[in-house]
C-alpha cells in the first residue's frame, strides 16, 4: 500500500520554504512527491492543506528534513559540496518512505519486564535504544530515529563520537574511581580548563544539575554565614526548573513538582522572568537568587539583557550572591560557551552538567573568589564526583566544544534551523525563538504541542516539549 503524498503540492503549501531551507524542493508543481511518510499504523492517506492535522504531519515533516538539514549537513558543506548536503536529506525522505510499518515484538517485551522491575515515576514509555551514532538512534526493533533531543541536551558530540569513545575507553582500562580522598589528573586539568574559558577562579565536582545547584545554596549560605550575617531568602524566577532534590525543588517553579513533597525548603519567593520592575524583593535579607540566561524546562526563553544587567545590579546593591543555572543552556549550546555570554552579566557562582562529559553523569559549580574563599574541608563533598574516567571524558568533549569553529557551527546550524522552523510557523502564528541550538516553536495550545511530537514520533523524529506542554523544545547534538 502506498503512503505517498500524492495530490500535494509542496510548491505552493508552507512546507516548501522548510525543504528550500534545507537545499531540497521535494517535488516539482503538480507532480507526486518522490517520497512518502508513515502518519500512523494502518494510514495511508494525508491531510490535506487547511487544518491542524496538516501543521501536525506534513508539517512536521517538512522540520524533520529542516532540522535534519540544519545539523547534518554542515559536513557536505565544510568540503564545498551542497549536493552532499541535498543526498543526505534525500537519504532521510527516502528511509522514511521505505519504513512502512514494524513489528514490535522486542519492544513491548522490555516493556513488560519493567513494568515489573522499575518504579514508575517517567510513566510508560513507548521506545527502547540500543545504541546510537551521530544522530541516529535505533531501537530495540531495529528502526532508527532522527534524535533531535540529545538526552535532553546532554549528548553535545552526538552519539558514540569517536573521540569520545577512545577516550572514555581507554581511561576505563586505567582507573575509573579513587573517591576525593585523593587528587587525580583528569579532575585538576578540568577544573583548570574551565577556570581558563570562564569568569570562575574555582571549581567544585558533583555528579548531576541539581546536585550543583543544591552545592550552589549551601555555598550561598556559607558566603553569609562567614561574614557574620547568616541569610535564608532565595529567589528565582516564574517558570524556572532547578532541579528535583528537595533544596532544588524550592527554586523550581512548578507547583505540581512540589506539592506531593511539602514542606520543602522555605522562605523562597519567585519573581516575574524578564521583568526588571520585580526585582525590588531582592533585598538585605536575600541570599541568593537564582537564574537561567535562558530558560529551557520553561520554555526555551532567552533573558534580555536589560533584565540580567538590572538583575547583577540589584544583588550588588543588597550583597545577595547571583547564581547562573547554565545545566542546559551552558557549554556550547547557544553557540557560545556560555550563556552569560549572551547578555555580558557575569555571576558570583554557575552551574553545569549536562553536557559536560558528553554523556556521562557530571555536574560543577564554578565560584568566584569572594565565595570560595569562604569554603572549608568538609563544608560539602561528594564520593563519586571528579572520579578519572568522568573528567578524562569532560577534558575532551570540553576541548571540543569549546573550539571557535565548533562554536561557529554551533551558530550557524541554529540560525539555518530557525530560519527553516520560521517559513513553518510564521504563516500559522506560531512562534519560534531560542540562540544556538536550543530552539522552541511555540503552539496555542499543549494540545496542538503534544500532537505535533506525536507525529514526528510515527514520522522516526524525536523531539522534546517545554513550558505549558505548548513549546516543541528541539536541542540536538551540536555536531
Amino acid at each position: 500500500m502506498s503512503t505517498g503524498l500524492q495530490g500535494l503540492d509542496f510548491s505552493s503549501s508552507p512546507a516548501a520554504s522548510a525543504f528550500a531551507a534545507a537545499g531540497l524542493r521535494p517535488c516539482n508543481p503538480g507532480a507526486p512527491a518522490p517520497a512518502t511518510v508513515r502518519i500512523a499504523a494502518g494510514s495511508s492517506q494525508v491531510p490535506k492543506e487547511g487544518g491542524s492535522s496538516f501543521v501536525s504531519h506534513v508539517g512536521l515533516a517538512a522540520v524533520s528534513v529542516a532540522a535534519l538539514a540544519a545539523t547534518r549537513s554542515a559536513q557536505g558543506r565544510r568540503r564545498g559540496s551542497r549536493a552532499s548536503a541535498k543526498a543526505v536529506v534525500e537519504k532521510v525522505v527516502e528511509e522514511v518512505a521505505h519504513a512502512g510499518a514494524h513489528a514490535l515484538d522486542h519492544t513491548h517485551a522490555v516493556q513488560a519486564r519493567a513494568e515489573t522491575s522499575l518504579l514508575n515515576n517517567y510513566g510508560k514509555r513507548s521506545l527502547a535504544f540500543t545504541h546510537g551514532e551521530g544522530s541516529w538512534l535505533y531501537d530495540v526493533d531495529g528502526r532508527k530515529f532522527l534524535d533531535m533531543t540529545a538526552g535532553i541536551a546532554v549528548n553535545c558530540l552526538g552519539h558514540s563520537d569517536p573521540g569520545w569513545v577512545e577516550t572514555v575507553a581507554r581511561e576505563a582500562g586505567r582507573l575509573c574511581h579513587t573517591s576525593n580522598l585523593y587528587l587525580n589528573p583528569h579532575q585538576v586539568a578540568l577544573g583548570e580548563k574551565l577556570i581558563e574559558i570562564s569568569f570562575a577562579d574555582k571549581a567544585f565536582f558533583c555528579n548531576s544539575g541539581t546536585e550543583a545547584n543544591e552545592a550552589a545554596i549551601k555555598f550561598a549560605r556559607k558566603f553569609h554565614y562567614a561574614a557574620g550575617k547568616p541569610r535564608e531568602k532565595l529567589i528565582a524566577f516564574e517558570n524556572a526548573f532547578h532541579g528535583r532534590t528537595m533544596g532544588a525543588l524550592a527554586l523550581t517553579y512548578k507547583q505540581a513538582y512540589k506539592t506531593p513533597f511539602e514542606p520543602i525548603l522555605g522562605n523562597t519567593e519567585f519573581l516575574r522572568f524578564n521583568d526588571p520592575s520585580s526585582l525590588g524583593v531582592i533585598d538585605e535579607e536575600t541570599c541568593a537568587v537564582f537564574v537561567e540566561p535562558m530558560q529551557g524546562e520553561g520554555g526555551v526563553i532567552p533573558a534580555s539583557k536589560e533584565f540580567m544587567v538590572a538583575l547583577r545590579k540589584r544583588c550588588d546593591e543588597v550583597g545577595a550572591i547571583l547564581v547562573f543555572d547554565e545545566v542546559q543552556c551552558g557549554l556550547g549550546r547557544t553557540g557560545h560557551l556560555f550563556g552569560y555570554e549572551l547578555t555580558g552579566v557575569i555571576p558570583d557562582l554557575l552551574t553545569l552538567a549536562k553536557p559536560l562529559a558528553g554523556g556521562l553523569p557530571i555536574g560543577a559549580v564554578l565560584l568566584t573568589e569572594k565565595v570560595a574563599a569562604c569554603i572549608n574541608p568538609g563544608d560539602h563533598g561528594s564520593t563519586f564526583a571528579g572520579a578519572p574516567l568522568v573528567c578524562a571524558a569532560g577534558n575532551y568533549t570540553v576541548g571540543r566544544i569549546s573550539e571557535p569553529a565548533f562554536l561557529d557551527h554551533v551558530k550557524e546550524m541554529g540560525e539555518r534551523l530557525r530560519a527553516g522552523l520560521w517559513r513553518i510557523a510564521e504563516p500559522r502564528g506560531l512562534e519560534v525563538r531560542g540562540e544556538g541550538l536550543l530552539v522552541g516553536l511555540v503552539f496555542a495550545t499543549a494540545e496542538e504541542c503534544g500532537a505535533v511530537k506525536t507525529a514526528a514520533e510515527e514520522l522516526f523524529l524525536l523531539v522534546l516539549t517545554a513550558g505549558a506542554g505548548n513549546v516543541m523544545r528541539i536541542a540536538p547534538a551540536l555536531t
